[in-house]
């Protein structure tokens, strides 16, 4: 398997000190904050229209019931 990563161009292997360095996430460039958007206890997508288009929510019920 490692191979075929070296034989990829521009790819460079990095050690576990430097996995650890890495940071990344998905580029929001358009669309507004993410933390604005949430799941219901009916596994609906909730908050702004964008975050329909961008996350989904388990189908199920996920919130506990008072009585």
């Amino acid at each position: 398997m490692k191979k075929s990563f070296l034989n990829v161009s521009g790819a460079t292997l990095l050690s576990k000190a430097q996995q650890q360095e890495v940071n990344g996430g998905i580029d929001l460039i358009g669309y507004g904050d993410l933390s604005k958007c949430g799941c219901d206890c009916a596994g609906r997508v909730t908050g702004p229209l964008y975050c329909h288009k961008l996350m989904a929510c388990p189908q199920v019920y996920t919130c506990e019931e008072t009585m």
